[in-house]
Formats: C-alpha cells, sequence, structure tokens
C-alpha cells in the first residue's frame, strides 16, 4: 500500500463516520470475519467512526434447510414467513451478532448489539401487499440515531442487526443494506460501504472502478446489474444521492479490501458517487 496515499486518507477521513454492512458470506466464515473486523478496528483506531450492520441470509437458509423450509426469494429479497421470522429473531437477535462480538473480543474491541428494537432505533412498518405479500417483511419510516451518536461518542462500535419492530409490538425483518443505506443517510454518514461476495458492479465482464448514479441507474435499467446486486446497486444510489459522499461495493471475501479500497485511490471495488464527488475524487492528487 502507498504510504503516501495512507497517510493522505486517514488525514481526510478522521472524524468522520462509515457505516459498515457485512452480509452472511462473510459471517459464515470465521477467518474472514475476523480479517475484516481488524481491518475495521485500524480504521476505529485512526479516528474513524464506524457502525456496522449486519446481514445473514446465509445462515438463514442453512437453518432453513435443516428445517426442511425452503425459503422464497423474488428478485434477491426475502419473503418472510411465520417460520422465517421466527429463524431470522433467532439468527439476527442472538447467534450472528454474538459471534461477531465473541471476535470483537478477541481483538480488543468495544462492540456493543443494536437492534432496530433498541432504543427505538428503527420506526418501520409491515410492507403492504401489492403484487407480491413480503410477509414478516418491513420498510423504514425514519431512523433515530440518538443512540448511535452517544455510543459513538463514547467509543463504542455500534452492531446493528436486521431486525425491527412496528408500533403495535410485530416484529420484522428488514434488509441489512437497506438498514445500512438508512442509517448512513440519517447519520450523514462519509462512506457507506457494503460487502458481498463479488469484486463490485461487474460490465462486459470487467470491474467498473467507479461510477456515477446516474450511470449506475443505467446499469439497472438495461439489465447489466440485476437480481440481488440490483437491490445493493438501488441502495447504494440512495445513499449517493441523499447526502453519503461516497458508496463502496466490495468483496469481503478479498482479503484487505476494505483497507485498499478506502486507503488508496485506485482501491479494489467498485465506488458510486454523485458527478460533483467523482470530479472531487479525481483530482485527489495523491
Amino acid at each position: 500500500m502507498n504510504n503516501k496515499q495512507k497517510d493522505y486518507y486517514l488525514s481526510k477521513f478522521r472524524e468522520n463516520t462509515f457505516v459498515i454492512k457485512i452480509g452472511g458470506e462473510v459471517i459464515s466464515s470465521k477467518k474472514i470475519l475476523e480479517n475484516i473486523l481488524k481491518d475495521i478496528k485500524k480504521l476505529f483506531d485512526y479516528g474513524i467512526h464506524v457502525v456496522l450492520v449486519h446481514g445473514g441470509g446465509t445462515q438463514a437458509d442453512k437453518i432453513s434447510a435443516d428445517l426442511g423450509h425452503i425459503p422464497q426469494k423474488i428478485n434477491g429479497r426475502r419473503i418472510t414467513t411465520k417460520k422465517d421470522i421466527e429463524i431470522v429473531k433467532m439468527l439476527y437477535g442472538g447467534s450472528v451478532n454474538l459471534e461477531i462480538l465473541s471476535i470483537m473480543k478477541k481483538l480488543k474491541m468495544k462492540g456493543i448489539r443494536v437492534s432496530g428494537l433498541d432504543g427505538d432505533l428503527l420506526h418501520a412498518k409491515k410492507r403492504k401487499t401489492k403484487d407480491i405479500n413480503y410477509g414478516y417483511v418491513g420498510d423504514i419510516e425514519s431512523v433515530n440515531t440518538q443512540i448511535l451518536h452517544d455510543l459513538l461518542e463514547k467509543r463504542y462500535l455500534p452492531i446493528i442487526s436486521p431486525l425491527a419492530v412496528t408500533n403495535t409490538g410485530t416484529i420484522l425483518n428488514i434488509n441489512a443494506d437497506t438498514i445500512a443505506t438508512e442509517v448512513a443517510i440519517k447519520l450523514k454518514a462519509d462512506k457507506l460501504i457494503l460487502f458481498t461476495n463479488m469484486d463490485g458492479i461487474i460490465k462486459k465482464g470487467k470491474l467498473v472502478s467507479s461510477i456515477t448514479t446516474t450511470e449506475a441507474q443505467k446499469l439497472i435499467d438495461e439489465g447489466t446489474v440485476k437480481d440481488g446486486m440490483s437491490v445493493k446497486t438501488h441502495n447504494c444510489i440512495k445513499a449517493a444521492k441523499n447526502g453519503v459522499k461516497r458508496v463502496h461495493i466490495l468483496n469481503g471475501l478479498s482479503p484487505h479490501s476494505l483497507l485498499t479500497e478506502v486507503l488508496t485511490k485506485k482501491g479494489t471495488g467498485t465506488l458510486i458517487t454523485s458527478a460533483k464527488e467523482k470530479k472531487i475524487y479525481l483530482n485527489e492528487e495523491v
């Protein structure tokens, strides 16, 4: 890693806020998860505020299979039946974030669990049935960021699980990318980083290193970006259009992809920005 670039970006981002989302593919490997948490710790130790959001679809699929239940997905989104919501409550409200916390303890990191239910973090409503009945899936109405500000001020690293609750007490499953996006927007985060099991947006077999929101939307419209990556890219576009300066899609299975993306100009994944921010990025002399 180029030390000049590293020092430049560490200085640029010190005291900034990053929202980072990790999915089930990353969490399923303790070694990969630990390596990512080590990299997050380095950013945290340099003075960058980090909020971590986790998914767990891979784990939910495995437990469903063990129970003889086949989960249904449409356009990359999970249909959450009564059986599904019990599975994700068990995972997201317990074993998955406990696994993250146990590794953070080993690394001497100050992590703390925060679901959408805790501290009234997420106000959500059950998704209305139109053409598709998504079951116990929620849409976020608002985010109460005070609890996150309080934790970050005390140098804790919040770990948000993808659950929320309605005003009537119904627990809902929320897409983790969506939570990360809404939290990043409300926190006025400088970066939103979404880990996946792909290098980023691929066009004609090649990685797209940087792209504007308009260009990204065009790739969705023409079908180049589809399924789960389409959902992820939609969230990236929304974040970049609503004040998050730089949004990244990274391969969580690639060693040190986080530090390479954040601390070098070329990076390793796909950077999505407004046209204005892309000019700033391209003109950085590092």
